[in-house]
């Protein structure tokens, strides 16, 4: 009897186990194999809570009641395992509600079959009841026909389930596998114990399927809580490691290939035939020995990898990445290969357009480098002749000379557009000299009012220049007569006939303010809000029709701030305007002056 309170008390412990791991089961998670696990110890527990009464009980009908609690659970055990299995492993078809009776039509027709026993036996011929035997078991069985047709059928769902369980550990990940000899662990020990007692010669044998259950419980606690068991779906896990488009390729640490995904066997030919015994990745790899190299010895590293197959070629982005276990041992390494060619042929196609490009850019510069000499050249010489021709003829006709001061109005019109078109595509090149020295301002002033002479002439402008003999700036002499030359030919544009320019100069401190002033039209609010910093979609027509480019103030702008100094305006609508500019005297010059860049980034 003290023996058989021993096994009371171990089959009551048993049963705790399992309520937990029920619990527990349903609780967790949500998926089908929660649920089937609740209930598949739910149903053990009513075994080994019965088995544990049935051993102490004293009398026939004592020991029968106890008898039917334990088969309230025994017929359902195994099939709610076979669900579990069948939820983890994927194989959902049969959680169909036209399937579920068939897996359940022998659990029920055992259950009935027991429970009307007494009118058929054909479950047990003879139940004996004999508390005083010397063995652990009081009960004395003779097994009917169907209580081997429930044991056969018990049998087949455990080995399907055994067999979905192999299968899945032979194809599962590292970090599934684990889980997965958790389940197998768990499960053989109550089939083992069975399986003795189902071979012992004696009757009354002492059954040892409900201890094995304590194992169970066991294994499956020490699963929960170390290896996280009921908080990952394996089939899951692994789904989404089969499915993904990258190749990801596993191996141990002898470099051996441990497990390979349907996206890898698609890049690499000889892993579709891999069967999943041990082969060396160095075969894999044969044909691409730097990749290998950096497989075999380094650490963490990626690389480009580029595979020719049926006449086209794939490139892969390759990244190698350490496995190591929580206590930093070193177990394998994860190669993953994303296909790239698309950016790689993306790239390809950005720089045969970007060489595109570039040979247009020197096209271009080749066209205005033509239009520099072929153009520009011949039209300065033009020019000088027409002032040369043009003194000439002041003592002729009044009707001659009107007639060539318009050729040579036009001819310098012309001339100063090529110069601005060129200077403006210089300053998008960055390729304009800037060459800054000490000037004196004055003879720079007159040389470009000179220049306006026959405008002012034909429209009777008057111009005064008003600048303090040696003041000196610190600049490039040719953008400085850009500068003004362009400032004088706005004024003389939009002032009317009669008009008067006046072009001072002063001093302040470390600078110099040049001004234009002229009694035209004046600058309009919209338009001059923007006239320094952006190129104008042409100009409003002089006083006389006379067109522009819209190019010459918004390069004042570029090459005065490439100076160091400021350009403004004032003006008033109907009363004329005055445009401002500064330059820095050579004192000041060192820190003020900016680049190319910094001007563009204005």
């Amino acid at each position: 009897m003290d023996f058989r309170m021993g096994m009371f008390f171990i089959l009551l412990v048993a049963t705790v186990l399992m309520l937990m791991i029920a619990y527990l089961s349903y609780r967790k998670r949500k998926q089908n194999e929660g649920k089937y696990g609740a209930l598949a110890m739910l149903a053990a527990s009513f075994y080994s809570f019965g088995y544990a009464f049935e051993l102490i009980s004293v009398h026939l009908d004592q020991a029968k009641f106890w008898l039917k609690v334990q088969y309230i659970g025994i017929p359902f055990i195994t099939t709610f395992w076979l669900l579990i299995v069948i939820s983890y492993t994927g194989h959902h078809f049969f959680l169909k509600k036209k399937v579920l009776p068939f897996l359940f039509a022998i659990p029920i027709l055992t259950f009935i079959m027991y429970f009307t026993n007494d009118s058929h036996y054909l479950y047990y011929r003879d139940l004996l009841f004999d508390p005083g035997l010397s063995e652990p078991s009081t009960f004395i069985f003779s097994k009917g026909p169907f209580y081997w047709v429930h044991t056969a059928y018990v049998y087949l769902e455990a080995a399907v389930g055994m067999g979905m369980f192999v299968r899945m550990y032979a194809k599962a990940v590292p970090i599934v596998r684990k889980q997965v000899l958790m389940l197998i662990f768990g499960a053989s020990a109550p089939w083992l114990c069975n399986i003795v007692y189902l071979l012992s010669a004696d009757g009354n044998s002492l059954d040892l399927t409900p201890f094995g259950f304590l194992v169970t419980g066991s294994i499956y606690i020490w699963g929960i809580y170390r290896l996280n068991m009921l908080r990952l779906v394996p089939v899951a896990y692994q789904q989404v490691f089969e499915t993904m488009q990258d190749g990801v390729i596993i191996l141990d640490y002898d470099h051996n290939l441990s497990h390979v995904n349907e996206a890898a066997k698609g890049i690499f030919e000889e892993l579709k035939a891999w069967d999943g015994q041990t082969q060396s990745i160095a075969a894999l790899f044969a044909s691409n020995p730097q990749l290998l190299a950096k497989i075999v010895d380094g650490e963490h590293s990626e690389s480009r990898l580029s595979l020719h197959k049926e006449g086209e070629t794939s490139h892969y982005h390759v990244k190698i990445s350490h496995i190591y276990d929580k206590s930093q041992n070193f177990l394998g390494k994860v190669l993953i290969f994303s296909d790239v060619t698309q950016v790689v042929r993306y790239q390809e196609e950005l720089l045969a357009n970007a060489n595109q490009l570039e040979e247009l850019h020197a096209f271009k510069d080749k066209a205005f480098a033509i239009v520099t000499h072929d153009i520009r050249d011949p039209l300065a010489m033009l020019v000088n002749l027409t002032d040369i021709i043009e003194g000439d003829l002041m003592d002729a006709g009044k009707e001659e000379s009107r007639i060539f001061q318009e050729i040579n109005k036009k001819v310098k019109d012309t001339y100063w557009l090529v110069e601005n078109l060129l200077n403006w595509f210089r300053s998008q090149r960055g390729k304009i000299n800037f060459h800054p020295l000490v000037w004196e301002l004055e003879p720079i002033v007159r040389q470009s009012a000179k220049a306006m002479h026959p405008r002012i002439t034909m429209k009777d402008i008057q111009m005064t220049v008003a600048v303090q003999g040696g003041t000196n700036v610190y600049a490039d002499k040719d953008m400085l007569g850009m500068i003004l030359r362009n400032l004088l030919f706005n004024a003389v544009k939009y002032t009317e006939a009669g008009g008067h320019i006046h072009v001072h100069a002063r001093r302040n401190g470390t600078s110099v303010t040049v001004s234009v002033q002229d009694s035209g039209a004046g600058v309009g609010r919209e338009v001059g809000k923007s006239l320094f910093d952006e190129m104008q979609q042409g100009s409003e027509p002089g006083t006389e029709g006379e067109s522009g480019t819209g190019l010459g103030l918004y390069l004042c702008g570029k090459f005065v701030r490439l100076h160091g100094g400021d350009i403004w305006y004032e003006a008033r609508p109907g009363e004329g305007s005055t445009f401002f500019f500064t330059l820095p005297t050579h004192e000041a010059a060192a820190g003020l002056q900016r680049t190319w860049k910094e001007v563009d980034a204005e």
